[in-house]
């Protein structure tokens, strides 16, 4: 009885130490499984870390950095001890940004561990072995599932970085080399053989440092997309896009490159030209560059469009080159500063720069108020001029052109009288915009319009103007109807003659036909006048030719006959040709030797011989004038 006792006891001992062996065996073991890592501690028999370490990567008592993949293990429980741990999980919006609590000190000066080759951190030995650091990591986790010691690495996730259309992201790098001196906008990263670092737009944290990348501000910026960058590296700063409205131009403002020096001296003398003209900045607070990487005002205005500016390193100014309008009136105003209107979209809705109406006294010192319109214009190739001298387009609406279009209306008011100035509207347009024109001019601005809308004159000498006005008209109207009786007069005068209009173009015509008739009769006695002095004429001229004729032929005939007596004379002698002669006269009957006529008389011979020689010639001379009525009346 005392053996069987005794035998159960033993046994009893012997179950209770297996099922102690048992539990112990069983508690050593551990099966990790797919979506976990072991991670083993050392508790006893092994040497101490060194001080300032944390994690065991020889063998030494506590958490060891090399991790149990999944499977099953058997660890003497006394001696280690298991945790098992999920997996890390990187989604695909997300990064890992990861954290060693254990590795050699980081550098002076830096923020960020380098990367060194870990396998993605899931070599924790291989880590420690590479003098990892630690402290945040400059290596971050992808979208991914790994497997990672979680107790040497804190991993938190951060989203990725997505740019959304219309937006940019600007870098800011919080660790790399020190920004020089001098610069806002870091240089860019640089390989060996001097090439931009391509470090994939800042997703490639490693390259950026190892290529000497600068902290601060970066140049390059992010376009549209999704980015996984070490946010603990960079921060990612979303802006929108730069839009250029229609009808503008943006001038660039340069902030890349060093900072510009500025010579020391005393200051500039005046021109002595006495004009607005004149240099009023500093060459390095105006000066313009082609190269856009130097800092300053670039020379070459942007056009139109959206641009992926780097708000940091370049600042736009918008210059309108489109008509700008200015007004200086009480209705109808726009104005720049409207409320609940972004500045994108005044500018789109066309906003017209405004002021209050000019106010001038007139020569005899009436108050008028003269509503002005001013459309000026500005080249893009003038508007960097125009923001290296202003700074802005309001800047010189505000020192130049309302300046300029206030005193002329006041010097042109205060030399007429209130009437003549509100009448002479038109001359005062002319030779406002004429001045503006020229002096605009000197400040690379077109004046291209001036228009006086209204010019507001006291009530009273409206009145008074009007009373004059009203009675000018009733003159006119009086003159008008003295006019219009004198015309009726006329009228009435004119519808008499043409009543008796009948009678006096028969008489008119009765006047035309006795004039016709003695024109004809004067005609008439007028050819016959010509036709006896051409009869005349010809008479006279038929004679002339006849004597002519008769005279040539009596000397042709003389001339034979003389020449006859020259040969009878010589042949018979003068006497004898004269006998001869005298002898044919005879025969030829030419002289008569009996009287035709004989007249006798009785007693007193004497007188009755002077009385009968008078008869005789008598009858001898009318004799032939009877033969020839004789001969007339015998045919």
């Amino acid at each position: 009885m005392m053996e069987w006792l005794a035998w159960m006891g033993w046994t009893s001992l012997g179950i209770v130490v297996f099922f102690i062996v048992l539990l112990f065996i069983l508690r050593g073991f551990c099966l990790i499984a797919a979506n976990q890592v072991g991670i083993l501690t050392k508790n006893m028999f092994g040497k101490k870390m060194p001080e300032g370490q944390i994690i065991a990567r020889n063998g030494e008592i506590g958490i060891q950095a090399r991790t149990l993949m999944p499977g099953l293990y058997w660890k003497m429980p006394i001696i280690w001890s298991f945790t098992k741990i999920p997996v890390v999980t990187i989604d695909i919006a997300s990064v890992g940004v990861v954290e060693s609590i254990d590795g050699e000190p980081l550098p002076k000066g830096r923020v960020l561990a380098d990367e060194v080759e870990c396998n993605q951190f899931q070599d924790a030995e291989m880590f420690l072995a590479n003098h990892g650091k630690k402290g945040p990591q400059v290596g971050i986790l992808r979208p991914g599932t790994y497997r990672i010691n979680s107790i040497l690495f804190n991993i938190t996730k951060a989203p990725a970085v997505k740019i959304a259309e219309n937006t940019i992201g600007v870098a800011v790098a919080k660790d790399g080399i020190p920004l020089p001196t001098g610069y806002i906008i870091a240089p860019k990263a640089q390989s060996d053989d001097g090439t931009e670092a391509d470090h994939k737009s800042y997703q490639n944290g490693q390259l950026f440092i190892d290529s000497k990348g600068y902290r601060g501000p970066q140049l390059n910026t992010l376009q549209p997309g999704i980015y996984y960058i070490n946010p603990s590296l960079f921060d990612i700063k979303v802006e929108e896009v730069a839009e250029v409205l229609p009808g503008y131009v943006a001038v660039i403002r340069s902030n890349v490159g060093l900072e510009l020096e500025r010579t020391s001296g005393r200051p500039s003398e005046t021109t002595g030209e006495g004009k607005l003209c004149g240099p009023i900045h500093e060459d390095v607070e105006k000066i313009l560059i082609a190269d856009k990487n130097t800092r300053g005002i670039w020379r070459e205005p942007i056009a139109p469009g959206k641009y992926n500016l780097n708000a940091i390193a370049f600042t736009a100014y918008q210059v309108p080159t489109s008509a700008i309008t200015i007004d200086w009136a009480t209705e109808g105003r726009i104005g720049t500063e409207v409320k609940g209107i972004k500045p994108t979209e005044a500018m789109a809705a066309g906003v017209l720069y405004s002021f209050d109406p000019l106010k001038v006294t007139s020569k005899d010192g009436f108050q008028l108020e003269v509503n002005v319109r001013m459309v000026i214009r500005i080249q893009p190739g003038n508007a960097a001029y125009i923001i290296a001298r202003f700074g802005s387009v309001a800047n010189l609406i505000d020192q130049i052109v309302h300046p300029l279009i206030d005193s002329s209306f006041r010097n042109k008011a205060g030399e007429k009288k209130a009437i003549d100035f509100f009448q002479s509207r038109t001359d005062l347009q002319t030779e406002a915009l004429a001045h503006a024109k020229e002096r605009f001019s000197e400040y690379n601005v077109e004046a291209q319009n001036l228009l006086i809308a209204y010019i507001d004159i006291p009530k009273d000498l409206l009145d008074t103007q009007t009373k004059k006005e009203i009675a000018n008209q009733q003159q006119a109207q009086y003159d008008q109807e003295a006019l219009a009786q004198e015309k009726r007069i006329a009228v009435m005068e004119k519808s008499s003659r043409a009543d008796k209009q009948k009678d006096v173009i028969d008489a008119k015509l009765s006047i035309d036909i006795n004039n016709d008739r003695a024109e004809a009769k004067v005609k008439e006695a007028d050819g016959n006048r010509r036709s006896a002095i051409l009869q005349a004429q010809g008479t006279k001229e038929s004679t002339i030719l006849v004597a002519d004729g008769n005279s040539y032929k009596s000397k042709i005939e003389g001339d034979g006959v003389a020449a006859a007596y020259n040969a009878q004379k010589e042949a018979i002698g003068q006497q004898n040709v004269a006998i001869i002669k005298l002898i044919q006269e005879i025969a030829a009957g030419h002289i008569q030797i009996v009287p035709q006529i004989l007249v006798g008389g009785g007693e007193g011979a004497a007188s009755g011989n002077l009385f009968n020689a008078w008869m005789s010639q008598m009858l001898s001379q009318n004799l032939p004038k009877n033969e020839e009525k004789q001969t007339k009346g015998i045919e």
